[in-house]
């Protein structure tokens, strides 16, 4: 009983004078110096570079309301409803008519998430109005806005 007992004093004791030796005031300054980095900073230490948002397209602006410068699309607004056809971005892509601003994509662009039966050929942009939900609508634009706005 006796050697266990000494056995446990001598281990205590000899703990302590470990932590004492690792104290940061005993240790050597040279070893408080960071060590030399052949390659530099590494890219994790850099500050962030800015990175500028990326360009959204506004395709058309108008004041004319939305009835007169887009047709319903019900076959897309049904797609749209069953999360089978919209935007990648919602708003990425902008139509401004008589003061508010709908999501737009056009055809063939890579903002547009469209299924293969619901898709016109290009040019056509497609507004989305109140895309993600149930009463998702889909409008789209008038051939005659199309060559207004350039397309």
């Amino acid at each position: 009983m006796r050697a266990i007992f000494a056995l446990a004093a001598l281990s205590l004791l000899s703990a302590t004078v470990g932590a004492a030796a690792q104290d940061v005031a005993r240790t050597n300054d040279r070893h408080l110096v960071p060590k030399f980095d052949p390659v530099g900073r590494t890219p994790l230490d850099a500050a962030p570079v800015p990175q500028a948002p990326a360009p959204r397209p506004v395709y058309l602006k108008t004041k004319k309301p939305l009835n007169e410068i887009a047709q319903y699309d019900a076959k897309a607004s049904a797609a749209c409803r069953a999360r089978d056809f919209g935007q990648f971005e919602q708003l990425r892509g902008k139509v401004t008519a008589d003061g508010k601003t709908y999501g737009a994509a056009a055809v063939g662009s890579d903002l547009l998430a469209d299924h293969p039966n619901v898709g016109a050929r290009p040019p056509a942009i497609y507004l989305f109005e109140h895309q993600g939900m149930s009463g998702c609508r889909v409008w789209k634009l008038r051939p005659t806005e199309l060559r207004a706005a350039g397309y």
